[in-house]
């Protein structure tokens, strides 16, 4: 399955959480379009459709403080 995002969470972060959220994914992050002046970055994730959701659902709780 391959899933591309929009993000403003910086690289760096998004290594970590895939590395808290044991996901067996990989993903290529190219620099976007700054939005108001915050960077943006696309990713795209590739993995199993489980591995995939097991990573968004980390990347949700991450934001999201919880």
């Amino acid at each position: 399955m391959k899933k591309s995002i929009t993000t403003t969470v910086p690289p760096g972060e998004l290594l970590e959480i895939i590395k808290k959220s044991k996901a067996n994914i990989r993903i290529r992050i190219e620099h976007g379009e700054k939005f108001h002046g915050m960077p943006r970055w696309n990713v795209l994730i590739e993995g199993s459709e489980d591995e995939v959701e097991k990573f968004m659902d980390s990347l949700r709780k991450a934001r999201a403080g919880g």
